[in-house]
């Protein structure tokens, strides 16, 4: 038969003092997640982009190879980013098959396609999840062969 120790009065002291502390963390896991969830978060959209760019009527094809990566708010963000790679890659492809060799070959001229790919891609992520979620665009890698 099991028999109630009585509690040493070291354990309730150390009882007490722990209450307090208890009773001022949040009461569901919603209201911890906002803090957490401010986090900036990256996603890597592999594998890599490889696409033709430029004029067709050429008999010569021009190519972009890049990497890109998403700075994503949170987890929230990264779940987001992952439900939605298909589009977000889409979105991309698109935009760099539409370029032109003069779009592509300086610095000033790539930070102009990576704010039109940041501004196109946060138009889906809002029109999907009611907040773009997309901090920033990055290309980590940017090969242009012509």
């Amino acid at each position: 038969m099991l028999t109630k120790a009585p509690i040493p009065a070291v354990a309730r002291r150390v009882l007490w003092l722990l209450l307090p502390l208890a009773l001022a963390l949040p009461v569901s896991a919603e209201e911890a997640e906002p803090e957490a969830d401010r986090d900036s978060r990256y996603v890597e959209l592999k594998p890599t982009f490889v696409t033709n760019f430029g004029p067709t009527t050429t008999p010569r094809l021009m190519y972009i190879k890049t990497d890109v990566a998403l700075r994503v708010e949170g987890h929230k963000g990264v779940a987001a980013a992952d439900h939605h790679l298909p589009a977000l890659r889409n979105a991309l492809v698109l935009l760099l098959s539409r370029q032109s060799e003069s779009a592509v070959v300086t610095g000033e001229a790539r930070e102009h396609v990576r704010q039109k790919a940041l501004e196109e891609l946060r138009t889906i992520m809002e029109s999907e999840e009611g907040t773009p979620l997309i901090e920033d665009l990055l290309f980590t890698n940017f090969i242009v062969q012509r």
